[in-house]
């Protein structure tokens, strides 16, 4: 009788053991969920480019050149999940509280310039928004475009989006288009 409850207890020890709950380690937060990640760039008062750029967890890189950029129209290509971890990781400190809309605050306000917007959104359309007016005239202005501009290099799509021409004699760009990400994309 005592041999039959040790083998009884010892089954639920072994089995709660097994099929039990997983603890994260202590100090660990949960993961976020994973996001597409756009950056896109608006208007200004002459011939900026216009565009945007968007990548998925799986790495689907997705671009649409509607204004004054070098590709015009439609292009996707593929990074490696390091890539968009890489690119989650650079823009997360500016990422606002999860659904809403937030503007860059900046002092200084630039008139006639272009609109920078970083998206973050979740597989079930909660969308998270920054919005940064290009040209703030701060170290922060200055920090934020430096590093926009490093993620699109990262994405491959310098080459695409920059006005590589003369406005009024724009070009499409062939399947051999500047992949280097040399050359500033938000500035021109």
């Amino acid at each position: 009788m005592v041999r039959a409850a040790f083998c009884l207890a010892a089954a639920v020890l072994i089995s709660a053991l097994l099929g039990g709950c997983t603890m994260a380690p202590a100090g660990t937060k949960p993961a976020r969920p994973k996001e597409e990640l756009i950056i896109s760039r608006g208007p200004c008062h002459g011939f900026c480019p216009v565009y945007r750029v968007s990548v998925t967890p799986g790495g689907l890189v997705s671009f649409d050149g509607m204004q004054h950029t070098a590709l015009l129209g439609s292009r996707t290509r593929a990074v490696s999940r390091k890539v968009y971890e890489e690119v989650s990781r650079a823009i997360l400190p500016m990422r606002p509280p999860t659904g809403s809309v937030r503007d860059w605050r900046c002092e200084h306000q630039p008139t006639d310039t272009s609109l920078i917007t970083l998206e973050w959104q979740r597989e079930d359309g909660t969308r998270t928004v920054l919005r940064y007016k290009l040209g703030c005239r701060s170290a922060d202005g200055a920090m934020i475009e430096r590093l926009i501009e490093r993620q699109l290099q990262r994405l491959g799509v310098v080459g695409w989006l920059r006005q590589a021409s003369p406005p009024d004699s724009r070009h499409v760009l062939n399947d051999t288009s500047d992949k280097t990400g040399r050359g500033s994309s938000l500035r021109k």
